[in-house]
């Protein structure tokens, strides 16, 4: 019995060893060295994970271009807009009187014409510079009526006739009254509350009566002389 050692180029291949240990052990060599390298890239892949969720970074490739500066102003915005959605307690606001407008007032107005039906009376009524000069001879309501003469149309050469006609009815006393009949004023108006539509002082302003009177005789009569005829044949106009 010999005890050398066949070489493996004396009289066998390397393939003849592979075959024969492959034979005695039931797996390949090249496998040997498989399970070493899974259990390297295992530990490789936890410590990359390990790192990444200790610096709070994402591996999604997606995520890889966002910039930390807008993703902070985003999530600002977003709370920004729950908080506008929340509701909010007014009751303070409600409650505080400051919190109200103060009314407004409107300030009057100083060039406000007069709307009352006295003021358009006293208006009517004419001044001392108004009366024309051909009523100088007249005094008191006599004058008063002269100068409104021409507002009816008339002229200065009725008056004649008016003064007689309302001497006649009233001796020109604003507060005349006839117990009999309740005819009212200088021109003795039946009843003498139709004289307020020449203004609401007709009881007690001579010029509001002088007007509405002379509105009356302008209407039914034409004019005063007109008026002073009719009262002549009638004893009444």
């Amino acid at each position: 019995m010999s005890n050398r050692v066949d070489s493996p180029g004396e009289g066998r291949s390397i393939d003849d060893d592979v075959k024969r240990h492959r034979q005695r052990s039931g797996k390949s060599p090249a496998r040997y060295g498989r399970p070493r390298l899974a259990y390297g890239l295992l530990g490789v892949v936890a410590v990359v994970l390990c790192a990444s969720a200790a610096v709070g970074l994402s591996i999604s490739p997606d995520d890889q271009d966002i910039d930390p500066a807008s993703v902070s102003q985003q999530r600002i915005q977003e709370r920004a807009a729950r908080e506008l959605q929340q509701p909010r307690d007014d009751s303070t606001t409600l409650d505080d009187p400051s919190s109200s407008p103060a009314p407004t007032q409107k300030a009057p107005k100083p060039n406000d014409a007069p709307t009352t039906k006295e003021s358009e009376s006293e208006s009517k009524a004419p001044k001392e510079s108004e009366v024309p000069a051909d009523c100088g001879s007249y005094s008191g309501h006599q004058a008063t009526a002269c100068g409104m003469l021409g507002d009816h149309g008339f002229g200065t050469d009725q008056m004649e006739c008016l003064v007689t006609l309302w001497e006649h009815e009233s001796g020109w006393n604003p507060s005349a009254s006839n117990p009999s009949s309740g005819a009212y004023g200088i021109p003795q108006a039946l009843p003498g509350g139709k004289m307020a539509s020449a203004g609401e002082d007709w009881s007690s302003n001579a010029a509001t009566q002088i007007e509405w009177g002379l509105g009356y005789i302008s209407d039914r009569y034409g004019d005063p002389c007109g008026a002073w005829g009719f009262w002549q044949a009638n004893n009444y106009y």
